[in-house]
């Protein structure tokens, strides 16, 4: 990557952080420390090291991607996992510099020979631009990398709308989704009205361009929860971990509410209830005790090769 075109991705990376923590919204990396400040930010993603895998860089449609590659063997199916957004699997905030909030997740896939991978998009709120950048970064590296044709998908947060956005449009090129807190339904967050006026976006380039009264008459083209048959016929399988008392991403209409609606089109979906824990990680920078960041069952779910849910709704990892 040019010199040029790193920088550019930094700028559009750094604007979409300093957008939220200016907003004063946990949302971006979970930052919630009240003494963060943006000039700590640091998105220089070459920083990131990992024990076991090294990040290599790409470009697709002007937009920064990655792949980070095990040092050891190949896993045999060359499975792989796309993480979105995509900064949790190569940065974190606040620092230290070169952090990674998902370092767990990562650097265990990484040891069992699996690629992870990432697009950044911004807060696109699954607009269909943002999606349609997200399958030609999927066809580069699956093209380029030779990866599994079935990936394995984490969700977090607004990744949620990242992730299911493109997922029900491509199920057949999807395994499995494990979401943290996720965004199901965008009318819980931001809010329609806050997509439609683009305050909550920061990739301008792809916003949805409709009007609240357009959005709200096409909204089940667009709203994941409402858009999950495709993938439950496909058989993918979910699972995600959430807070009940998070008032940012509330459990009800976007976890239980897409559980509840999965099964019932016949799809293999459960929950992981963490009792008392709101929105945005604990544990300090490191994250080492935090437990959306370091679940044993989750981290089973993106590893297990038959992808059987063995899991009950627990506050524990």
């Amino acid at each position: 990557m040019s010199q040029d075109n790193r920088s550019a991705c930094q700028f559009r990376l750094g604007a979409s952080a300093l957008l939220l923590l200016i907003m004063g919204l946990p949302i971006f990396l979970g930052a919630q420390s009240s003494g963060y400040r943006p000039e700590n930010l640091d998105l220089m993603v070459r920083e990131a090291k990992y024990e076991h895998g090294k990040v290599t860089e790409l470009m697709v449609d002007g937009r920064y991607g990655f792949v980070i590659q095990p040092n050891g063997p190949l896993d045999s199916e060359r499975r792989w996992v796309w993480d979105c957004p995509s900064w949790y699997a190569v940065l974190s905030a606040p620092p230290p510099r070169g952090s990674v909030a998902h370092r767990f997740y990562v650097e265990s896939l990484l040891a069992k020979g699996f690629c992870v991978g990432g697009i950044d998009v911004g807060i696109s709120c699954g607009s269909p631009a943002a999606a349609k950048v997200c399958d030609d970064y999927y066809r580069v590296v699956i093209a380029k990398y030779r990866l599994n044709p079935r990936v394995r998908m984490i969700g977090q947060s607004n990744g949620g709308l990242i992730a299911y956005a493109w997922a029900f449009r491509h199920p057949q090129s999807v395994d499995r989704i494990m979401g943290i807190y996720p965004v199901t339904d965008m009318r819980t967050w931001p809010g329609l009205d806050k997509v439609a006026s683009q305050v909550m976006t920061t990739a301008p380039d792809l916003n949805y361009n409709l009007t609240l009264q357009e959005l709200t008459a096409r909204l089940k083209e667009f709203n994941p929860i409402d858009n999950l048959r495709p993938l439950a016929e496909a058989g993918v399988v979910i699972l995600h971990l959430h807070g009940n008392k998070d008032d940012l991403v509330p459990i009800g209409p976007n976890s239980e509410e897409a559980v509840e609606r999965y099964r019932v089109l016949g799809g293999e979906a459960d929950l992981i209830v963490f009792e008392g824990r709101s929105h945005g990680p604990t544990g300090g920078p490191q994250f080492h005790d935090e437990v959306f960041y370091n679940s044993d069952r989750a981290l089973q779910f993106l590893l297990d090769p038959c992808c059987r849910i063995q899991t009950k709704a627990s506050s524990t990892r």
